[in-house]
């Protein structure tokens, strides 16, 4: 086998996939590599536009418990969205033909966390008549909307609730997950396979980066095996892969021998 202390990936060179997504790839390694026990493996650099949407299946739903009845089950439209569109497709579906009749007009306004004005980041959701809960799930099989628009006092019956901090990012962290380490990290809900965390610190459409530090705790160690193909995937902190929607990204992986 030949000598290889560096890869260079790029997920528009992968092989074919079945799950028809870039954040899960497969590369295949001409010659492949012999990987000695105490072989040392770290992400050198990664790059990735931030594709996914704000609003996917995974956070579309907004629950809502009007008068102490049953609970609504509202869809958010999937997609992209900024401050203004989420707010306006809140307010279409909490007044559309499943609310109960007793209740008023719904209105959700955008307000300040301060009385000194400045950014508008929070929602008041508001209904001229009755009162009503907006409960915020934390249970990731809620696919709840709490987990960009959460309500502090969500679980009490009021006729105005405002919310926490509107935060759009969706996906806070990439966590990539690979076949090459030897499992000395712990992730989140306890996985073994994550090679690297990057910080997914921009908005829709933007361009995630990160550079190494060249730290010496950045590694993890490979151990001793052969490979001939890369997997690596791109998951958010619930360990679902990340719907890239056809963005393609780049990652640079480098092993001390």
């Amino acid at each position: 086998m030949l000598s290889t202390t560096k890869i260079y990936l790029d997920s528009r060179h992968a092989l074919p996939s079945a799950r028809g997504e870039t954040s899960s790839i497969e590369v295949e390694i001409p010659g492949g590599i012999e990987l000695k026990a105490n072989t040392k493996v770290w992400l050198s650099e990664f790059t990735c536009p931030a594709s996914w949407d704000t609003i996917d299946a995974s956070n579309n739903t907004l629950y809502v418990r009007e008068l102490g009845g049953a609970e609504r089950v509202l869809s958010i439209p999937t997609g992209p969205h900024d401050l203004e569109s989420l707010r306006d497709a809140m307010e279409e579906k909490l007044n559309n033909s499943t609310k109960d009749p007793a209740m008023g007009v719904y209105t959700v306004t955008r307000v300040s966390s301060g009385s000194g004005g400045g950014t508008y980041r929070l929602y008041k959701v508001s209904c001229s008549t009755g009162s009503f809960e907006i409960p915020n799930y934390t249970n990731a099989s809620a696919n709840c909307l709490s987990s960009v628009v959460a309500f502090p006092n969500g679980g009490t019956q009021l006729i105005t609730h405002t919310s926490s901090f509107v935060d759009l990012r969706r996906v806070h962290s990439i966590y990539i997950h690979s076949n090459i380490g030897g499992y000395q990290s712990v992730g989140p809900r306890g996985e073994r396979t994550i090679l690297a965390k990057v910080a997914a610190n921009t908005g829709y459409g933007g361009l995630v980066t990160y550079t190494s530090a060249a730290s010496e705790h950045d590694y993890v160690d490979a151990g001793g095996k052969s490979l001939n193909t890369v997997r690596l995937e791109l998951k958010d902190s619930f360990g679902r892969l990340i719907q890239m929607n056809g963005g393609h990204w780049s990652a640079t992986i480098l092993f001390g021998m």
